[in-house]
């Protein structure tokens, strides 16, 4: 492309210029011998006479010819043959002792039916195209190395770092989930480029530690409800229960049953959410009214245990906790972090649900908080923290408000509090949410183990 427009370039520069060149003198000559049309023989001999004088070396020899084409007068007296036409421009050689130079003329029927001709040499001409088409051709030889030699650098250069790129692709394609393609850093289309497949490839792996996470959380905490299943048929079977008996022993063995229904339909509704097909519901929702929804519908839960649970909007005429969501998602989010805040929180404590612009959602207790080595793990599956192993719970709550806040384009994370725990949904620009490495530590030392 770059040779083309340089062809391009140089030749209407060199028919441009040799067009303006000459078309001037042409123009000149026509009007020039035109303008003899008003003048008498006389006249026209003495203006030859005068131009011979003033022109020995003949480089603008003049003609008068009868309209046959025989010489009258002036210092042009050979006209080619057959006589050309007149009112038209050609070219003649003419031969002398020292050149035999080639002339450009234009021939002019005068008024009594002779021709008058005038001329210029053209050699000079001629020897500037010559000079003008070698400078050319010479600038477009140079282009053209200049961007060849500019389309090998940036090609090698385009090369080498595709190059790069593949190398990376080919390590993670061979197990290595945790490597990223390099960056440039000049923010081109390839950096973009980049970055997006770098953050795929982060939810990529956070998605398959998380599988595999789950596979060894499964088989490891249904193997226990399913040994006590085994354990109370294998008793029911082998001893002579009465009818009460037998029947504690279903009821025994439904209720583990349903113990892993629930796991299963948690897992199902986390699997459900990230998988973003709710997305197409997706509409305007005002956080303020869903979270005065949760808790409406969570205060007599509260009231149970003489917990003030209480709502703080923000400021009248924002509009800032307006987004794009699922209201049924958000509710859901909402109330398990209320539900989990009114499960560890004592008698006579107090849950406040605060809301800002940005959005950021805040729900802060003052119950037995979470360790600051929990706070990692707690959004994977199956995870507990430790001050709350003896408490009934599947380790699944948390995880499932994760993957609707990411829906939502939002973040789940604690802050540090005097007193209890406060958890906040807030987009993760302005969320002090941990870090991705932090969360697959956590998740590798549980597999680990």
């Amino acid at each position: 492309m770059f040779g083309s427009a340089s062809l391009i370039f140089v030749t209407v520069i060199y028919f441009t210029t040799s067009s303006y060149l000459s078309g001037n003198p042409d123009e000149r000559m026509r009007y020039q011998a035109r303008s003899f049309d008003g003048n008498s023989f006389r006249q026209i001999g003495a203006f030859l006479d005068q131009h011979n004088i003033a022109d020995p070396t003949s480089r603008r020899p003049f003609g008068l010819f009868t309209a046959d084409g025989r010489w009258i007068g002036g210092n042009l007296k050979h006209l080619p043959t057959p006589v050309p036409s007149p009112e038209a421009f050609f070219e003649t050689n003419v031969h002398n002792s020292h050149e035999n130079t080639v002339y450009r003329a234009f021939i002019h029927r005068l008024p009594d039916g002779r021709l008058i001709v005038v001329s210029r040499n053209i050699e000079e001409l001629q020897h500037f195209r010559d000079e003008l088409f070698e400078g050319t051709l010479l600038g477009l030889v140079l282009m053209t190395i200049v961007g060849v030699a500019g389309a090998i650098v940036i090609g090698v250069g385009s090369v080498r770092r595709f190059d790069g790129l593949t190398r990376s692709i080919e390590r993670i394609t061979q197990g290595d989930l945790s490597g990223r393609l390099p960056l440039r850093g000049t923010n081109d289309e390839t950096d973009r480029l980049v970055r997006v497949v770098n953050a795929m490839l982060d939810q990529i792996e956070r998605l398959m530690g998380e599988v595999k996470g789950v596979c060894d959380s499964v088989a490891h905490d249904l193997r226990t409800p399913l040994t006590r299943l085994l354990a109370g048929l294998e008793r029911a079977n082998r001893r002579n229960l009465s009818d009460v008996e037998r029947s504690a022993e279903i009821e025994h063995a439904v209720a583990e049953v349903n113990l892993m229904l629930r796991t299963f339909a948690a897992l199902l509704r986390i699997s459900e959410v990230e998988d973003g097909a709710r997305r197409a519901l997706f509409r305007e929702v005002d956080l303020v009214q869903i979270a005065a929804d949760a808790v409406e519908y969570y205060e007599p839960a509260a009231d149970e245990k003489s917990i003030h649970l209480s709502l703080d909007p923000p400021a009248i005429g924002g509009n800032g906790t307006i987004i794009s969501g699922d209201m049924d998602l958000l509710f859901e989010a909402f109330g398990n972090l209320i539900d989990n805040a009114i499960k560890y929180t004592p008698e006579g404590g107090h849950i406040r649900v605060e809301l800002q612009d940005g959005p950021v959602v805040s729900i802060t207790d003052d119950g037995c908080g979470i360790d600051a080595l929990d706070r990692d793990k707690l959004q994977l599956r199956f995870e507990r923290g430790s001050r709350s192993r003896g408490l009934p719970g599947l380790g699944l709550g948390l995880p499932l408000v994760s993957a609707i806040a990411r829906l939502h384009g939002l973040a789940l994370h604690f802050d540090d509090v005097e007193r209890g725990c406060r958890a906040v949904l807030a987009p993760p620009a302005l969320s002090g949410a941990p870090r991705q490495k932090l969360i697959k530590g956590s998740a590798a030392q549980r597999l680990n183990s």
